[in-house]
């Protein structure tokens, strides 16, 4: 099978390398030159293993058979479409990201065969083709258009360990809970996730945060039970939330396709959760 990953963050650096190791046809969308010149040059490196991987800047690269999947974050992801639309009209699409924002815009998409993932990874991008990762990838799949039947090879592929859903957009707004509790609180504090436990002011702050988001959505109190998401960040103290790992490798942070969702799905004003959100667009402004 050949599947195109549109994006070389971490999420897409891992990707590519996973389908890779499985015996894939695989190729790399970078935004940037230098990346895809460096990745062709030397491969995507994870610990003393390197796979080549063929890396370009250009969607009209993209054979017409290819799984696309978009690792882009929400801000990168309309010019993207709009050239998926032109170059890419009959390919399978894969949005593979955090956050529910971009479901809209998958659902708006002419492609008759469009799926959500999930990947769970404690992956990190060490460099512009490097990664390090510990944990066996683990991949939830749901149709947001089309026949499951065109999605069956991502789910035989030795390349991680995979199940379908009936309803993604309901596993996605779990994670999403998930997510808006752990991960602005990390990145802003640069913090791993056991800190959110173990240190007593960020643990206030994670204790204000789930109140709040109860207020506006309380079906958190059983869909995330703050002692349950306490308890993963105490089993994992050392990992670190997908948001935080992109400030650490310098990449733009998923910050709107998560928070945006919620500031604009809740009817409360949520004052802290638009604090973080500020914060972290200040953030980026500075880099």
């Amino acid at each position: 099978m050949n599947y195109a990953i549109i994006g070389a963050g971490a999420t897409g650096l891992l990707t590519a390398y996973l389908l890779k190791k499985a015996g894939h046809d695989v190729q790399v969308i970078a935004q940037y030159e230098k990346q895809a010149a460096l990745i062709n040059k030397q491969g995507i490196i994870h610990g003393e293993n390197r796979l080549k991987v063929e890396a370009y800047t250009d969607v009209e690269q993209i054979s017409p058979e290819a799984f696309v999947v978009l690792t882009i974050n929400y801000e990168e992801l309309q010019p993207i479409l709009r050239l998926l639309k032109i170059r890419c009209p009959s390919n399978r699409i894969i949005f593979l990201q955090q956050g529910m924002l971009f479901l809209e815009k998958a659902r708006n998409l002419s492609h008759r065969h469009i799926a959500a993932a999930i990947l769970e990874t404690d992956c990190v991008k060490l460099s512009d083709n490097e990664i390090s990762f510990s944990r066996a990838a683990q991949v939830t799949l749901g149709s947001v258009k089309g026949d499951f039947g065109e999605f069956q090879p991502l789910l035989e592929t030795t390349a991680w360990k995979s199940s379908w859903v009936n309803n993604i957009e309901e596993q996605l707004f779990e994670r999403l809970l998930f997510s808006s509790l752990i991960d602005p609180l990390t990145a802003i504090m640069k913090i791993r996730n056991g800190e959110l436990i173990v240190n007593p002011h960020a643990y206030e702050l994670f204790r204000m945060l789930y109140n709040e988001l109860y207020l506006a959505f309380p079906e958190i109190e059983w869909l995330q039970p703050i002692e349950k998401v306490a308890a993963i960040c105490a089993a994992e103290p050392d990992r670190v939330s997908a948001m935080f790992a992109d400030r650490l490798a310098g990449d733009t942070m998923e910050v709107e396709g998560l928070m945006l969702y919620v500031l604009n799905h809740s009817k409360l004003e949520l004052p802290l959760f638009k604090s973080f959100y500020h914060l972290l667009k200040t953030v980026e402004v500075e880099k």
